[in-house]
């Protein structure tokens, strides 16, 4: 029976920074993949029948976990997936590397983006497209919307651009889920001046921004089937001072899209959302085929209005918002809400710890296979490990 494949590589946006074939993971990279190769088996379609792309076979312990919610797996390693009778390959990100290392297991090309298609993502994944959406957004809305960020190419535009008395964001052209970001609050020093100038010399340019006094992020997930974008739901997330990700609510869309009417206004949310599905599926969908998402915020302006900025960045990709979309409505029990998180510890045994207590202390309790409350750890936690995705619900 024709299988479809799905690989978790969480290196997406470092490998599309790279551009190249010969892309090499750092170690933590390849780590997180290792440990949470199992995450789509929480994102991938139910009618499907599907493998899921492993290092090693999932422990017995943890597939006992599955069985009171009906699940199984089926999983390969990479050097057996070429066995498999694909029909259809499922990544959280496409770039060369991988394409490249697919092709080299014997994957059927026609299922693999083409060189050329993956020089287009690659474009497509620079943060000039974040700006072309707030241009197009300027010219479709009516709305008072954040200024455009600017390209800085030398490091002199980079010094005037931060000397100046409003607090600045500088942002890397290809990275994604906060990194590649310097929050510049106190002007051109050392620090900035060694970390701007490594970004320019690998990228050729940065993206500068103004500071706004943030009160939450959000973000749209879309799904572009290759010649249409559309709507895939609401994301709401919460990251730490650096902007880097922390965890992801666990409720309805339905929720999530009062509260961000609430907080600017149903006009607003329902024009953005109009206005960006017809232009990713101008800019994106001939060149893309997957999920994607804008994350964007709500903010405070110096008078004390609450603002929406929608257009803070662009993941041309699968994302973790779109994991908790899809695992909230489809794993998470009518009026329950909680957290997906993905947790990280640099010292082995402290996760596992951490796990242990949580089962204790909040157990899972189950409403016709849908999570009603407590901890559960949605990938294998060990003795070891220094990676974990879970989720918490009250």
């Amino acid at each position: 029976m024709p299988v479809n494949l799905y690989l978790f590589n969480p290196e997406n946006d470092l490998a599309v920074a790279f551009g190249g074939i010969n892309y090499t993971p750092p170690p933590a990279a390849q780590l997180i993949g290792q440990e949470l190769s199992l995450l789509p088996l929480w994102y991938a379609r139910e009618d499907e029948e599907i493998v899921i792309c492993t290092p090693e076979a999932p422990p017995a312990d943890f597939l006992r976990t599955l069985e009171p919610l009906g699940l199984s797996v089926s999983t390969a390693t990479f050097r057996q997936i070429g066995e498999l009778p694909i029909e259809r390959v499922n990544v959280w990100g496409w770039n060369q590397a991988l394409a490249h290392r697919l092709r080299q297991s014997g994957i059927d090309e026609r299922l693999i983006p083409s060189p050329t298609q993956c020089d287009l993502i690659r474009q497509l994944s620079h943060r000039r497209l974040t700006t072309e959406a707030g241009q197009y957004l300027a010219a479709h809305i009516d709305y008072p919307l954040p200024r455009l960020p600017i390209e800085l190419h030398t490091p002199d535009e980079v010094r005037t651009f931060t000397e100046q008395n409003e607090r600045k964001v500088l942002k890397a052209p290809w990275s994604g889920s906060g990194r590649g970001i310097y929050w510049n609050l106190y002007g051109y020093d050392t620090s900035l001046a060694q970390w701007s100038n490594g970004v320019l010399q690998k990228q050729g340019v940065l993206m500068g921004e103004p500071f706004y006094d943030k009160l939450d992020d959000w973000a749209m997930e879309f799904y572009s089937d290759g010649s249409r974008v559309t709507f895939a739901g609401y994301s709401s997330f919460l990251t730490d001072d650096h902007g880097a990700y922390k965890a992801n609510r666990l409720t309805t869309d339905r929720q999530l899209e009062k509260e961000l009417c609430a907080a600017v206004g149903s006009p607003v949310v329902a024009e953005v959302k109009e206005a960006l599905a017809r232009f990713l599926t101008n800019r994106v969908a001939p060149c893309y085929t997957g999920y994607l998402g804008v994350d964007m915020m709500t903010y405070r302006t110096p008078e004390g209005d609450t603002r929406l900025h929608p257009f803070v960045e662009i993941n041309l990709r699968m994302n973790m918002g779109m994991v908790a979309r899809r695992f909230a409505d489809r794993f998470v029990a009518p009026g329950a809400e909680g957290f997906f998180r993905v947790d990280y510890s640099p010292r082995p045994g402290v996760l596992y710890h951490d796990h242990l207590a949580r089962l204790q202390k909040n157990p899972t309790r189950l409403i016709n296979k849908k999570f009603a409350q407590g901890y559960f750890a949605l990938t294998p936690v060990g003795p070891h490990s220094r990676y974990r995705a879970g989720i918490e619900i009250k």
